[in-house]
Protein backbone atom coordinates (compact mmCIF):
# COMPACT_ATOMS: atom_id res chain seq x y z
CA UNK A 1 0.00 0.00 0.00
CA UNK A 2 0.72 3.74 -0.45
CA UNK A 3 1.56 6.06 2.18
CA UNK A 4 -1.54 8.10 1.33
CA UNK A 5 -3.31 4.51 1.98
CA UNK A 6 -1.99 3.70 4.99
CA UNK A 7 -2.71 7.19 6.35
CA UNK A 8 -6.14 7.04 5.30
CA UNK A 9 -6.68 3.22 6.93
CA UNK A 10 -5.23 5.01 10.26
CA UNK A 11 -8.26 8.18 10.00
CA UNK A 12 -10.60 5.38 9.14
CA UNK A 13 -9.63 3.30 12.35
CA UNK A 14 -9.87 7.15 14.15
CA UNK A 15 -13.61 7.29 13.30
CA UNK A 16 -14.17 4.15 14.89
CA UNK A 17 -11.98 5.38 18.16
CA UNK A 18 -14.38 8.61 18.38
CA UNK A 19 -17.05 6.46 18.49
CA UNK A 20 -19.95 7.52 21.24
CA UNK A 21 -18.99 6.00 24.77
CA UNK A 22 -20.50 3.16 25.36
CA UNK A 23 -24.21 3.84 26.38
CA UNK A 24 -25.95 -0.05 26.16
CA UNK A 25 -24.71 -3.31 26.85
CA UNK A 26 -26.52 -7.02 26.62
CA UNK A 27 -27.83 -7.98 29.95
CA UNK A 28 -26.34 -10.87 30.99
CA UNK A 29 -30.35 -11.36 32.68
CA UNK A 30 -32.16 -11.36 29.69
CA UNK A 31 -35.04 -13.70 29.58
CA UNK A 32 -34.84 -16.45 27.05
CA UNK A 33 -37.29 -15.37 24.54
CA UNK A 34 -36.11 -11.73 24.67
CA UNK A 35 -32.30 -12.97 23.97
CA UNK A 36 -33.46 -14.70 21.40
CA UNK A 37 -35.86 -11.56 19.68
CA UNK A 38 -32.48 -9.46 20.00
CA UNK A 39 -30.03 -12.03 18.54
CA UNK A 40 -32.41 -12.86 15.12
CA UNK A 41 -32.57 -8.90 14.72
CA UNK A 42 -29.16 -7.97 15.60
CA UNK A 43 -27.36 -10.66 13.37
CA UNK A 44 -29.60 -9.35 10.72
CA UNK A 45 -28.54 -5.78 11.12
CA UNK A 46 -25.08 -6.90 11.95
CA UNK A 47 -24.22 -9.27 8.87
CA UNK A 48 -21.45 -8.08 6.82
CA UNK A 49 -23.10 -6.79 3.28
CA UNK A 50 -21.01 -6.43 0.31
CA UNK A 51 -21.23 -2.79 -0.73
CA UNK A 52 -19.40 -2.92 -3.23
CA UNK A 53 -20.00 -4.54 -6.64
CA UNK A 54 -19.34 -7.83 -8.46
CA UNK A 55 -16.49 -6.92 -10.72
CA UNK A 56 -12.83 -8.88 -9.09
CA UNK A 57 -10.69 -5.92 -8.24
CA UNK A 58 -7.97 -7.13 -10.34
CA UNK A 59 -4.27 -8.25 -9.14
CA UNK A 60 -3.46 -4.78 -8.57
CA UNK A 61 -6.74 -3.48 -7.35
CA UNK A 62 -7.32 -2.57 -4.07
CA UNK A 63 -9.83 -0.77 -1.74
CA UNK A 64 -10.21 0.37 2.16
CA UNK A 65 -13.43 1.90 3.83
CA UNK A 66 -15.72 3.06 6.16
CA UNK A 67 -19.33 2.31 6.49
CA UNK A 68 -22.17 2.57 8.51
CA UNK A 69 -26.08 0.69 8.74
CA UNK A 70 -28.89 2.51 10.12
CA UNK A 71 -31.90 0.58 11.48
CA UNK A 72 -33.85 3.59 13.09
CA UNK A 73 -36.64 1.44 15.30
CA UNK A 74 -34.28 -1.34 16.80
CA UNK A 75 -34.69 0.75 20.38
CA UNK A 76 -38.63 0.18 20.01
CA UNK A 77 -38.87 -3.47 19.67
CA UNK A 78 -39.74 -5.45 22.98
CA UNK A 79 -36.99 -6.97 23.42
CA UNK A 80 -34.99 -4.29 25.00
CA UNK A 81 -36.83 -4.40 28.15
CA UNK A 82 -34.79 -7.07 29.55
CA UNK A 83 -31.75 -8.22 26.61
CA UNK A 84 -30.48 -4.56 26.52
CA UNK A 85 -28.35 -2.19 29.75
CA UNK A 86 -28.59 1.21 28.94
CA UNK A 87 -30.39 3.21 26.30
CA UNK A 88 -29.48 3.75 22.16
CA UNK A 89 -28.69 7.04 20.75
CA UNK A 90 -31.19 8.39 19.67
CA UNK A 91 -33.06 5.39 19.04
CA UNK A 92 -31.71 3.22 16.28
CA UNK A 93 -28.80 0.62 15.40
CA UNK A 94 -25.77 1.73 14.06
CA UNK A 95 -23.13 -1.11 13.23
CA UNK A 96 -19.70 0.76 11.89
CA UNK A 97 -16.78 -1.00 9.95
CA UNK A 98 -13.12 0.12 8.65
CA UNK A 99 -11.63 -2.83 6.68
CA UNK A 100 -10.00 -3.34 3.26
CA UNK A 101 -10.29 -5.39 0.32
CA UNK A 102 -7.15 -6.34 -2.04
CA UNK A 103 -7.59 -8.58 -5.44
CA UNK A 104 -5.42 -11.54 -5.90
CA UNK A 105 -4.98 -13.41 -9.24
CA UNK A 106 -8.27 -15.48 -10.92
CA UNK A 107 -10.79 -13.02 -10.17
CA UNK A 108 -11.14 -13.95 -6.16
CA UNK A 109 -11.09 -10.79 -3.79
CA UNK A 110 -10.41 -10.96 -0.28
CA UNK A 111 -11.32 -8.72 2.59
CA UNK A 112 -11.41 -8.36 6.23
CA UNK A 113 -12.66 -5.93 8.30
CA UNK A 114 -12.91 -4.43 12.02
CA UNK A 115 -16.66 -3.42 13.25
CA UNK A 116 -18.22 -1.52 16.30
CA UNK A 117 -22.26 -1.30 17.56
CA UNK A 118 -22.00 1.98 17.73
CA UNK A 119 -22.49 2.99 21.69
CA UNK A 120 -22.89 -1.09 22.45
CA UNK A 121 -20.63 -3.58 23.93
CA UNK A 122 -20.60 -5.78 20.92
CA UNK A 123 -17.01 -5.77 18.40
CA UNK A 124 -16.45 -7.50 15.45
CA UNK A 125 -14.04 -8.88 13.02
CA UNK A 126 -15.05 -10.16 9.64
CA UNK A 127 -13.77 -11.57 6.17
CA UNK A 128 -14.74 -12.37 2.80
CA UNK A 129 -14.12 -14.28 0.22
CA UNK A 130 -15.02 -13.28 -3.51
CA UNK A 131 -14.58 -15.31 -7.06
CA UNK A 132 -16.00 -14.09 -10.32
CA UNK A 133 -17.57 -15.99 -12.30
CA UNK A 134 -17.87 -13.72 -14.94
CA UNK A 135 -15.43 -10.48 -14.84
CA UNK A 136 -17.47 -8.17 -16.31
CA UNK A 137 -16.38 -5.92 -19.15
CA UNK A 138 -17.58 -2.54 -21.54
CA UNK A 139 -21.03 -4.47 -22.73
CA UNK A 140 -21.41 -7.31 -20.15
CA UNK A 141 -21.80 -7.54 -16.58
CA UNK A 142 -19.95 -9.31 -13.33
CA UNK A 143 -21.47 -12.39 -11.55
CA UNK A 144 -19.10 -13.32 -8.95
CA UNK A 145 -19.73 -15.61 -5.41
CA UNK A 146 -18.93 -14.55 -2.11
CA UNK A 147 -18.52 -16.06 1.18
CA UNK A 148 -18.58 -14.34 4.42
CA UNK A 149 -17.29 -14.98 8.26
CA UNK A 150 -17.94 -12.43 11.31
CA UNK A 151 -16.98 -13.29 14.61
CA UNK A 152 -17.84 -11.29 17.98
CA UNK A 153 -14.44 -9.95 20.10
CA UNK A 154 -13.81 -8.83 23.55
CA UNK A 155 -17.60 -9.51 24.42
CA UNK A 156 -18.70 -9.48 27.75
CA UNK A 157 -22.14 -11.38 28.13
CA UNK A 158 -22.71 -11.80 24.41
CA UNK A 159 -20.83 -14.33 21.69
CA UNK A 160 -21.87 -14.02 18.31
CA UNK A 161 -20.67 -16.15 14.62
CA UNK A 162 -22.13 -15.96 11.70
CA UNK A 163 -21.51 -17.00 8.21
CA UNK A 164 -22.74 -16.17 5.00
CA UNK A 165 -23.33 -17.18 0.99
CA UNK A 166 -24.31 -15.03 -1.81
CA UNK A 167 -24.88 -14.66 -5.30
CA UNK A 168 -23.68 -10.90 -6.44
CA UNK A 169 -24.45 -9.17 -9.92
CA UNK A 170 -23.48 -5.96 -10.98
CA UNK A 171 -23.05 -3.76 -14.30
CA UNK A 172 -20.49 -0.71 -14.29
CA UNK A 173 -21.27 2.11 -16.38
CA UNK A 174 -18.37 4.53 -16.50
CA UNK A 175 -18.39 6.16 -12.79
CA UNK A 176 -21.82 4.18 -11.36
CA UNK A 177 -22.24 0.61 -10.72
CA UNK A 178 -25.61 -0.64 -9.85
CA UNK A 179 -25.65 -3.94 -8.04
CA UNK A 180 -27.94 -6.44 -6.31
CA UNK A 181 -27.63 -9.45 -4.52
CA UNK A 182 -29.22 -12.36 -2.53
CA UNK A 183 -28.00 -15.33 0.05
CA UNK A 184 -28.23 -16.69 3.11
CA UNK A 185 -26.16 -16.71 6.37
CA UNK A 186 -26.68 -18.69 9.72
CA UNK A 187 -25.94 -16.55 12.84
CA UNK A 188 -25.14 -18.51 16.40
CA UNK A 189 -25.55 -15.92 19.85
CA UNK A 190 -24.99 -17.37 23.13
CA UNK A 191 -26.19 -15.57 26.36
CA UNK A 192 -23.60 -15.65 29.64
CA UNK A 193 -25.38 -14.77 32.16
CA UNK A 194 -25.44 -13.99 35.84
CA UNK A 195 -27.50 -17.01 37.11
CA UNK A 196 -28.39 -20.08 35.63
CA UNK A 197 -26.73 -21.83 32.37
CA UNK A 198 -26.14 -20.13 28.99
CA UNK A 199 -28.57 -19.51 26.75
CA UNK A 200 -27.83 -20.35 22.86
CA UNK A 201 -30.03 -19.66 19.74
CA UNK A 202 -29.42 -20.52 15.59
CA UNK A 203 -31.12 -18.93 13.51
CA UNK A 204 -30.93 -18.88 9.55
CA UNK A 205 -31.74 -16.31 7.51
CA UNK A 206 -31.76 -14.92 3.86
CA UNK A 207 -31.49 -11.66 2.48
CA UNK A 208 -31.52 -9.54 -0.40
CA UNK A 209 -29.58 -5.53 -0.83
CA UNK A 210 -29.66 -3.52 -3.83
CA UNK A 211 -26.76 -0.62 -4.04
CA UNK A 212 -25.20 1.40 -6.26
CA UNK A 213 -21.02 3.04 -6.15
CA UNK A 214 -20.63 6.26 -7.58
CA UNK A 215 -16.68 5.63 -8.41
CA UNK A 216 -14.66 8.93 -8.14
CA UNK A 217 -11.73 7.09 -6.78
CA UNK A 218 -10.98 9.41 -3.70
CA UNK A 219 -13.97 8.94 -2.74
CA UNK A 220 -15.40 6.17 -3.75
CA UNK A 221 -19.38 6.31 -1.83
CA UNK A 222 -21.75 3.29 -1.82
CA UNK A 223 -25.23 3.57 -1.21
CA UNK A 224 -26.94 0.74 -0.21
CA UNK A 225 -30.55 -1.12 1.13
CA UNK A 226 -30.78 -4.14 2.61
CA UNK A 227 -33.44 -6.86 3.74
CA UNK A 228 -33.04 -9.38 6.18
CA UNK A 229 -35.01 -9.44 9.28
CA UNK A 230 -35.98 -5.83 8.42
CA UNK A 231 -34.98 -2.96 5.91
CA UNK A 232 -31.52 -1.04 7.14
CA UNK A 233 -29.65 1.57 4.99
CA UNK A 234 -25.97 1.73 4.74
CA UNK A 235 -23.28 3.80 3.42
CA UNK A 236 -19.50 3.20 3.07
CA UNK A 237 -16.86 5.86 1.75
CA UNK A 238 -13.78 4.59 0.15
CA UNK A 239 -10.66 4.84 -1.80
CA UNK A 240 -8.88 2.40 -4.17
CA UNK A 241 -8.93 1.31 -7.54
Amino acid sequence: MSRSTVKLLFLLLAVLAAAPARAWEVSRDATREDFQAFHRRFSSDAYFYPRHGAAPLGLIGFEVYVDATYDRDFDDEPFTATAIDGDFTGGFLSVARVGARKGLPGGIDLGLSYGRALGGDVNLVSAELQYAIFKGGLLSPALSVRLTGSRAVDGKAYDFDQYGAEVLFSKGFTVLTPYVGAGVFRSKGTLDRTIGSSFEDTTDRGMLYAGITLNLLLPKITVEVEKADVVQGAVRVGIGF
